[in-house]
């Protein structure tokens, strides 16, 4: 039971700590790096290598410091947040069988464009000024590029990575020795 506990506070401040660098750190730098999206970036990840109930855990804790901080309407993040895991868990389960290296490229790609679709559309439709669609700006696209390239460039570091350590990790754990 403390074991638990422990990992879910661990998850609650490394969470915390990505949902706070995101909005105080990265959304302040230069032009194609603030389009990377940590946040979104780390739930598929921990989607895709951990389970849906870590990365729903996540969402609620990344949703509510990003509401909490943001001047949009408090539960945007959490809402677009959950409906994207459970977008990616759908695709997981019914399209996409086996967790290869492309299945990863194509579920990052594909929940990456459909985060920033639901972001502009809720934008969309609670702003008080409506003067032009989302999809007719040049702005829409670009940060959408913008955000599938951070995506796919960290999704290929970090499955080589994730990769690389489990080749490390198996054989020590499932080679049995013999005693004679």
């Amino acid at each position: 039971m403390f074991k638990n506990i422990w990992q879910i506070l661990i998850l609650i401040i490394i969470t915390s700590f990505l949902a706070l660098l995101q909005f105080s750190f990265i959304s302040s730098l230069p032009s194609p790096f603030c389009q990377i999206n940590l946040l979104l970036i780390v739930l598929i990840f921990t989607l895709f290598f951990l389970d849906f109930r870590t990365a729903l855990i996540s969402a609620l804790i990344a949703g509510f410091w990003l509401d909490l901080m943001s001047f949009s309407f408090f539960g945007l993040y959490l809402i677009v947040f959950f409906i994207c895991l459970f977008f990616a868990e759908w695709i997981l389960k019914n399209l996409l069988t086996n967790r290869s290296f492309y299945s990863l490229l194509a579920i990052m790609t594909g929940i990456t464009f459909f985060y920033n679709f639901l972001v502009a559309t809720l934008f969309y439709i609670f702003s008080a000024e409506k003067l032009v669609f989302f999809l007719w700006q040049k702005s829409f696209w670009l940060t959408t590029a913008y955000q599938c390239l951070w995506s796919l460039l960290s999704a290929v570091i970090l499955f080589n990575l994730a990769v690389l350590v489990s080749k490390r990790i198996k054989p020590f754990f499932l080679d049995k020795k013999s005693l004679v």
